[in-house]
């Protein structure tokens, strides 16, 4: 299988930011937890709006994780790609 020119940067640029996407997963899980701390305990006036806040904060810290495991996934393609190629230039030559 070989990729173009545009499939490759893409694929490099993904698969550069794997990193990327774990640190905004962890930031949202923070972000959420302290949420609840500060309305839940020391505010005493956790409202339903305030759980629809932590909930949409926790479902984006999800989809960042799943990015980062999708990242992680083509950087192991990538890795693989790159060797098949190393491999078939030194059978070529």
């Amino acid at each position: 299988m070989t990729l173009n020119t545009r499939e490759t940067k893409l694929l490099n640029r993904i698969a550069g930011q794997k990193n990327i996407f774990l640190v905004f997963s962890i930031i949202n899980v923070v972000v959420a937890v302290y949420l609840t701390i500060h309305y839940g305990l020391l505010a005493d006036n956790f409202k339903s709006i305030h759980f629809v806040l932590i909930m949409l904060v926790l479902l984006g810290g999800r989809s960042h994780l799943r990015q980062y495991r999708s990242a992680l996934l083509l950087h192991k393609l990538k890795i693989s790609l790159e060797r098949k190629d190393d491999h078939y230039e030194t059978d070529v030559t």
